[in-house]
């Protein structure tokens, strides 16, 4: 069960945890805590999605739903807690997440030139009668 009920001392954790982990994670609950941030910050560009609370960790979705109440109940937006700085660093994070895969190889070590297949060879040229 989650009770929504909290204190300023846990909505500020719920937001610290929230945007620790959407600015610095790699896996889903990173992508998750990032789109759910986002979207309290500016959902005209970032709707947020109602289903994927199910996909996060159950302590975030806890954390997440109780700053979303907090937010909701006291008419407040996100942006009076939270800098733009620190909202740009979870759009960069987010973007890094979704990017990564179309990244089929580590670009860092430079292992994918080596490994590139040659092209296939020209076809013979067709010549007039």
């Amino acid at each position: 069960m989650i009770t929504l009920k909290a204190s300023a001392n846990d909505i500020e954790g719920a937001l610290i945890e929230l945007h620790h982990t959407a600015s610095n994670g790699a896996n889903s609950d990173a992508r998750h805590a990032g789109n759910f941030l986002l979207a309290l910050w500016d959902s005209d560009h970032h709707p947020l999605h109602i289903q994927d609370f199910q996909y996060l960790d159950p302590t975030l979705m806890r954390k997440a739903l109780q700053l979303f109440t907090f937010l909701m109940t006291t008419g407040t937006r996100l942006d009076k807690f939270i800098s733009a700085e620190a909202m740009q660093q979870v759009a960069d994070n987010l973007s890094t997440l979704n990017s990564q895969g179309f990244i089929s190889q580590n670009y860092a070590t430079n292992d994918w030139r080596r490994k590139r297949p040659a092209p296939p060879t020209a076809p013979a040229a067709r010549t007039l009668p």
